[in-house]
C-alpha cells in the first residue's frame, strides 16, 4: 500500500465511478479542485481510494473520500484517515472537518470526529458536518 499525491484526472475518474456512476465526469468536479491536494492509496499501482484536501488557515477540510466499491471495508479509507490525522498534526492544524454522508458518520467517529449541529441535504443524500480537533 502506497499513499501519495494523485493526478487530478485519476481523482475525477475514481470519484465518478464510486460516488456518482450515473453522472458524467463534470458532475464530480469541485469549484476549487485546482487548489486542493489530492491524496490516494495505491495497491500494486492501482488507485484504490482518494480524498481531496483544502486548507484554510489552521483548518483542513477533506472532501470526496471515495474507495473502489469492490475494495471497500479492507482498510484503504482508514489508511487515508490515519495519514490525514498525522499530516494535520505535522503541519499543526487545529481542526479537520468534512461534510459526511449521514450513513457514513460512524466511520468518521472511529477516528475521533464528532457531529456538529449543521446538517443539510444535497443530490439526494443527507449530510452532517463532522470535525476533529487537533491538539
Amino acid at each position: 500500500m502506497i499513499i501519495a499525491e494523485v493526478p487530478y484526472t485519476e481523482v475525477l475518474e475514481l470519484r465518478q465511478q464510486v460516488m456518482y456512476p450515473d453522472k458524467d465526469i463534470e458532475f464530480v468536479k469541485l469549484p476549487d479542485d485546482t487548489e486542493g491536494l489530492h491524496i490516494g492509496v495505491y495497491e500494486q499501482g492501482v488507485l484504490i481510494s482518494v480524498m481531496s484536501l483544502f486548507m484554510n488557515k489552521r483548518e483542513i477540510q477533506f472532501r470526496k473520500l471515495a474507495t473502489l466499491t469492490d475494495m471497500q471495508k479492507k482498510g484503504y479509507a482508514s489508511a487515508l484517515m490515519r495519514w490525514l490525522i498525522n499530516y494535520a498534526n505535522d503541519i499543526k492544524a487545529e481542526r479537520i472537518w468534512c461534510n459526511a454522508r449521514v450513513n457514513a458518520s460512524d466511520f468518521y467517529k472511529r477516528f475521533g470526529y464528532q457531529d456538529t449541529d449543521v446538517c443539510f441535504s444535497k443530490n439526494g443524500y443527507d449530510y452532517i458536518i463532522m470535525e476533529r480537533k487537533i491538539s
